[in-house]
This record gives C-alpha cells, structure tokens and sequence, in this order.
C-alpha cells in the first residue's frame, strides 16, 4: 500500500503519543478501511454460473461414484414406492442429489479458501504496513526531517494533556510509572540490535519493580484500620 500524505501525518502523530507500533497499525485500518487494498476475490461464488459449466473428469468420476452409492442405498425403497417407474424416479433422484452435493462442496471449499485468503492477505497487510511505519518513529534513522516538527509539536501538546500535576499522591505516581513502562515495551519492540534492546530490557526492570512497590504501598494504604481510636470498657448496668 502507497501511503498518501494524511497516512503518514496519522502515523506520525501517533508514534507521538507513545503509541505502539502494534497499536498504531490497528488505528490506522480502522481509521481507513475504506483506503485499504481490497482483497481482490469476492467474498461469495457465484455457484449458479459454475453449476452451469459442464463437469471435467474428476467431477464425471466423482458423479459416477456417488450415483452408483445412492443406488445402491436407496433402491429397495423406491422400488417398494414406485415399483415399476423405480429406476426413472431413482435416477432423477440421484442427479438431483448429486447436482446438491456439488453445490454444497463448491460452496464450503471456497469458504475455506476465502478464509485463507483474507488471512493471508491481512497478515502481508499488516507486515507492509509494519515495515512502511517503523520508518515513520523519530527514533528511526530513516525518519524523514519534514515531520520532525510535527511530531516535536504533537508530542509537546499530548504531554502538556496528560502531565500529571501532583505527583505527592500515589496513584499519580503509578499512573507515570505505567506510561514510563509503555514506552520502554514500545521501545524495546522497536530495538534493532540486541544491545538496545537489553538497554530496553532493563530500564523497563526497573520500572516494573517500581511499580510493584508502588503498587504494594498503595494496597498496604488502603487498609481499613477499624480498631476504636477510644476504646472504652463498657460498663455493667446496675
């Protein structure tokens, strides 16, 4: 897929709101559906022209097959209802069971093979569009200098949004600590040697713990403690 101007500006703009690559890649298919490759097979078969066409070998071995099965499960109740019109009657039968049958296998045999086929295509989508998008992250030595600016601006603007003011209450904290620990995943995702990514590897350690920690505080904090803060013995009634 060709990416247009408004696709890459999408992309950009989501690289600086610390979204994932992963993330990033299902906004935009949904974003633009509409502007995706189709898949190029239609979803149903038109089955009624392909009935029309007359049979090749396999199928003229495979009719003869099962018209000779039918006949030989179903004879002794048509001769027993048709007497002596029982091989007219079992033959249309047969046909008419086999022209069903055949309908019926075109029609599962190419739900099969569309369900494969989207597959496959969602998933080469997917990697194309992975490919195009990792180039798009500041980070990337590829990026192209005409967004920088965009994305220094949206990234200024979505923490100026979302910077937590009081950080003396905990759960702030924890709220930082889970953007932080976000970021370095999405980092580390986009490592492209093993030296970043153990750099990724352990600064996300250490966030986590922390986290934890905070986490363990917090609980410990939100304890009830419902022993009187003035016991008094209460006194026996005279």
């Amino acid at each position: 897929m060709k990416l247009k101007e408004k696709h890459k500006q999408f992309v950009v703009i989501s690289f600086a709101r610390f979204m994932k690559l992963t993330d990033i890649i299902d906004a935009f298919i949904e974003e633009f559906e509409d502007e995706l490759p189709p898949l190029g097979i239609p979803e149903t078969l038109n089955v009624d022209a392909i009935m029309a066409e007359p049979l090749n070998d396999s199928e003229l071995r495979s009719r003869s097959e099962f018209i000779a099965a039918y006949l030989k499960k179903n004879l002794k109740a048509f001769d027993e209802k048709y007497g002596k019109e029982t091989d007219k009657k079992l033959n249309e039968s047969a046909l008419a069971a086999f022209d069903v049958y055949r309908k019926d296998r075109y029609i599962k045999n190419y739900r099969l093979h569309y369900i494969q086929e989207r597959a496959t295509h969602e998933r080469e989508l997917r990697q194309e569009l992975f490919n195009q998008f990792r180039r798009l992250d500041i980070n990337h030595r590829q990026f192209p200098e005409k967004y920088r600016d965009l994305f220094n601006q949206t990234r200024d603007e979505f923490c100026a949004n979302y910077r937590t003011l009081n950080l003396t209450t905990s759960a702030n904290i924890a709220q930082e600590l889970e953007t932080l620990y976000g970021h370095q995943k999405q980092c580390l995702f986009q490592a492209e040697d093993s030296e970043e990514a153990t750099k990724h590897v352990t600064l996300a350690h250490q966030i986590l713990k922390t986290l934890v920690a905070c986490n363990t505080i917090n609980a410990e904090q939100d304890i009830v403690d419902i022993t009187p803060q003035d016991p008094k013995p209460l006194e026996e009634k005279k």
